[in-house]
Order: C-alpha cells, then sequence, then structure tokens
C-alpha cells in the first residue's frame, strides 16, 4: 500500500459516493480516506476482484452502517485490482 493508491481510491469511493446524502453529515469524511487505508491494508496484488469486493462492502458496511450493493462494489473491486496489478 503507497500513498498513490490511497488516494485514487479516496477519488474512486468519493466519485461513488456510497454515502449518497448521507455523506454531508458526517464531519471527518475526508473523502473516504480513512476508509480507503483500511481496504487497501487488508488487501494486496493476490487477492481476486470478489476478494477485493468482499473487503470493500465489509469496511463500507461497518464504518457507515449501510448496505453496499454488490454490482457496485465489484466494479470498484475490479478497478482497485487493476490499479494494484498495474505494470
Amino acid at each position: 500500500m503507497n500513498k498513490r493508491h490511497i488516494e485514487k481510491l479516496k477519488d474512486m469511493l468519493s466519485e461513488w459516493n456510497p454515502l449518497g446524502e448521507q455523506a454531508n453529515q458526517i464531519s471527518d469524511l475526508d473523502n473516504y480516506d480513512i476508509e480507503a487505508t483500511d481496504i487497501l491494508f487488508h488487501i494486496d496484488k493476490k487477492n481476486s476482484v470478489e476478494q477485493i469486493s468482499k473487503m470493500v462492502r465489509s469496511v463500507l458496511e461497518q464504518a457507515f452502517d449501510i448496505d453496499v450493493e454488490t454490482k457496485k462494489s465489484l466494479e470498484i473491486a475490479n478497478k482497485i485490482y487493476l490499479m494494484l496489478n498495474k505494470k
């Protein structure tokens, strides 16, 4: 995990904004910085897209007490997988 990956994932999560309107109510959201760091801490290049998707859902659901759409988490997981395995 490096700062560049964290920043890219923060951008992905901010663009997706899984919290929707609730994001305005969280004072320390900071573009999903903590969540991006947590996700990347628990995954690496060896993880499959499905495993990454499960981690994305787990982190976001635990952090915000929300239900995360599997389809959307798979989209983000695919982007994360490609980012980590970029040559």
